[in-house]
């Protein structure tokens, strides 16, 4: 179990989510209240569970883009903006 100060934690917020998350309980001091405990709600999942909605993504078909694939995204949002306003 790793001990870190408030400091720590304020300026590494997304480092240390992620080590709870992978299963470490973290405790956090501060120097006007007590020590707290940080730990995960849940059992960690594997890396494999973590990547299963983008494998299932990636299987999935694909429909063809909308948009003109000559055209600049300038061009393309010049002429969205032209229908939206000329009805």
């Amino acid at each position: 179990m790793k001990t870190i100060g408030a400091k720590e934690l304020r300026l590494h917020l997304d480092k240390v989510f992620d080590r709870v998350l992978d299963g470490e309980d973290i405790i956090v001091n501060h120097r006007f209240k007590g020590p707290v405990k940080i730990s995960a709600v849940h059992p960690p999942t594997k890396n494999t569970d973590k990547l299963a909605g983008l494998r299932a993504f990636d299987a999935a078909p694909k429909s063809p883009s909308p948009f003109d694939k000559t055209k600049s995204l300038k061009e393309l949002y010049r002429e969205s903006i032209a229908k939206k306003y000329t009805k």
